[in-house]
């Protein structure tokens, strides 16, 4: 699934999530195992060992990653 967000797009499957961001010609792939949701801050993260990043994303972004991936938050 793509879902437009403010600085990008998001491509959600249940395996992994892209994030594009073309106005810092950036891309972000990640597999579902190695992401973490942080509810309170409404967070994406992910951890794949090396690599760390996190992303805030509106509420309704992270229910349906949540929804998409079967990633509970936390």
């Amino acid at each position: 699934m793509v879902v437009d967000i403010e600085q990008g797009k998001l491509i959600v499957t249940a395996h992994e999530v892209v994030i594009k961001l073309p106005a810092m010609k950036l891309s972000m792939q990640v597999q579902s195992d190695s992401l973490q949701i942080i509810a309170d801050a409404n967070v994406l993260v992910a951890d794949a060992g090396d690599v760390r990043w996190s992303l805030p994303l509106s509420a309704q972004h992270i229910a349906l990653i949540s929804d998409m991936t079967g990633i509970q938050p936390q």
